[in-house]
């Protein structure tokens, strides 16, 4: 360990106590997602960016803050300020930021206000260390992860509010940096029918229909649920050669059939069903033959049943990333993880979708590792963060800019 290291270690381990408390205080401040209410989360770390001296803006709730000059390269932190629905069944105050043996209760203590607090910190002990950087680093605490990020980091990329050379982002599991991302698909089908009563023999062939027969919206969805579980099946033959993390199953292409809705009476013939579905897959799939895939099949239907009528609705469509694991930024992540973990950690493979293939499809380099254990109940009741991983994931955000930067 370098000298320069081990201050700016030494500094995140005295500021322990500052780091938690403003932990806890930001986790105390609920940003829902939905509702959507994000004003008091967003003034409470625009305040603190502005403390550490950056150059702030803030676009729709997102805040950015930046630091450094030139036209070297630069650093984006990344971590998101919403969260899911707190949800019942807690034993804890959702908002209490209560600590017990070790662990940060609260909604978002993990996912991702982790992040936020790391980013901020690492970011303070630098500059206490009176480190130079040569280049800009910035910081971003954006909304709308958990909604997509459309209103969140793809805002901010589109207007041109972001950019960067790299970007390390927050929103992960911890050990182990991540270097190689799943594709993500949501996809939506509407099938609409015709209403009557049920006893109008729906969907039968002449001479059992007549024409106030219905047309059951949802009988006609059936085909397309067959058609994605044939689909999951399949996936289930091809295993990803990149490497996971210990414990992890996630090493194959899934489909979630995520929500359904349809019908309004139990004698009555629905005339509309709505299916919500999420497809991720491994590095070795890609999400565009897929999608052909899929809506291929939508239109062989077509001409197989002319009552159908159907809509189908891809608001996301991300291809999987793989980081070149030589370049600048590779080498300053891995290194940093060595410094904290003190062992070489290789790099993973990271299936969830997160606000990473923003950054990844406009060309900059991204890595992923944050404060995230399996056990975190993460999106569950009783959400919480190890403190150690809160530290851990902060001395790692600060060595990371330390080495890429300096």
């Amino acid at each position: 360990m370098e000298e320069i290291e081990k201050k700016i270690l030494d500094k995140i381990d005295n500021m322990k106590d500052e780091i938690v408390k403003f932990h806890q205080q930001i986790v105390q401040i609920p940003s829902e997602n939905p509702p959507g209410k994000y004003k008091e989360v967003c003034k409470f770390t625009e305040k603190a960016f502005k403390e550490l001296g950056l150059k702030t803006q803030v676009k729709r709730n997102n805040v950015v803050g930046e630091i450094g000059e030139g036209d070297d390269k630069s650093l984006i932190l990344y971590g998101h300020l919403d969260t899911v629905e707190a949800f019942k069944g807690w034993s804890e105050d959702p908002f209490g930021g209560k600590i017990i043996n070790g662990k940060i209760y609260g909604r978002g203590s993990s996912d991702d206000k982790s992040s936020v607090t790391a980013e901020i910190f690492a970011t303070k002990a630098l500059l206490e260390a009176g480190i130079k950087l040569n280049g800009k680093l910035i910081l971003t605490a954006v909304i709308d992860e958990e909604t997509g990020g459309l209103r969140g980091a793809d805002l901010l990329l589109n207007k041109g509010l972001l950019r960067g050379d790299a970007c390390l982002l927050g929103d992960a599991p911890c050990n182990y940096p991540f270097g190689y991302c799943g594709g993500t698909m949501y996809i939506t089908f509407i099938t609409y029918g015709k209403q009557a009563h049920g006893l109008g023999y729906p969907d039968l062939p002449a001479p059992y229909r007549s024409k106030s027969s219905g047309i059951n919206a949802i009988e006609k969805m059936v085909k397309i649920i067959n058609f994605l579980l044939k689909l999951k099946e399949e996936f289930l033959r091809k295993e990803t050669k990149y490497a996971v993390p210990k414990g992890s199953t996630a090493k194959v292409s899934s489909v979630n059939l995520a929500q359904i809705d349809g019908g309004n009476k139990i004698t009555t013939v629905p005339n509309k069903c709505l299916l919500h579905c999420s497809i991720n897959t491994i590095p070795e799939q890609d999400i565009e033959s897929i999608k052909t895939r899929i809506l291929n099949y939508v239109e062989e239907l077509k001409k197989q049943d002319p009552d159908l009528d159907i809509i189908v609705q891809i608001p996301i469509s991300l291809e999987p990333q793989i980081i070149d694991e030589n370049s600048d930024f590779a080498i300053a992540v891995k290194k940093s993880t060595e410094v904290v973990f003190n062992q070489e950690r290789e790099f993973k493979l990271f299936m969830p979708s997160t606000d990473a293939h923003w950054f990844q499809e406009r060309g900059i380099e991204t890595i992923l590792i944050g404060a995230s254990q399996d056990d975190n109940n993460v999106h569950a009741e009783d959400e919480f963060v190890y403190i150690e991983d809160l530290i851990n994931t902060t001395k790692i955000f600060a060595l990371t800019a330390l080495n890429y930067l300096k």
